[in-house]
């Protein structure tokens, strides 16, 4: 199983690692090779079927059940890490993608998110994010098709579309993230 990660200001995917998955998470600690941490409200969707080089206008019979979930990336030590590892580690520490144990079907999408119900992230009680709707189904099948271009999406892969840009995170902080009626993330820094 494989994540691809699609960018919120567009332009190349990368790929987290399974390993990053988690899907219930109350503390992350930093390990001693970074320096900080971001985290990135996400909409991440679940691949329905296979697929390579799906053009746009066939992305939405790929695109299946969601869920908003967050993104934690790291900023290395570059005194601690090799150059060349530097782009791996960033997106691939363990436990760094969290995305809630149910999904929402697909046919939800469409107004999931509200001004009365945004998705919100907290960091500490201050709100660092209030996202009041998803992109539309012709946003994502455009980057699904970017994605899909250059490799293969299999079923059961998730697809990450990033929904900010990264809000700093310092460590003994608290992350509370809530979306729609049913999502709910709670994680400590350490």
């Amino acid at each position: 199983m494989n994540i691809l990660v699609s960018p919120y200001r567009g332009g190349d995917f990368y790929f987290r690692s399974d390993s990053t998955l988690i899907r219930m998470l109350s503390d992350f600690y930093f390990p001693d090779y970074v320096d900080s941490i971001s985290a990135i409200p996400m909409l991440c969707m679940r691949s329905g079927r296979s697929g390579k080089s799906v053009s746009a206008r066939f992305a939405p019979r790929y695109l299946g059940d969601f869920s908003c979930g967050l993104l934690l990336k790291a900023s290395v030590n570059a005194a601690l890490t090799h150059e060349t590892d530097r782009t791996f580690i960033e997106n691939a520490l363990d436990y760094s993608t969290i995305i809630p144990y149910d999904l929402i079907p697909v046919d939800r999408l469409s107004g999931y998110l509200t001004a009365e119900r945004p998705y919100t992230l907290k960091i500490n009680g201050l709100t660092k994010a209030a996202i009041s709707s998803l992109p539309d189904i012709q946003m994502l099948s455009a980057r699904f098709e970017a994605v899909s271009r250059y490799c293969s999406v299999r079923t059961g892969d998730f697809i990450a579309f990033e929904l900010s840009d990264p809000i700093p995170v310092s460590k003994d902080s608290h992350l509370t993230a809530t979306f729609g009626v049913e999502g709910h993330i709670s994680v400590l820094i350490h």
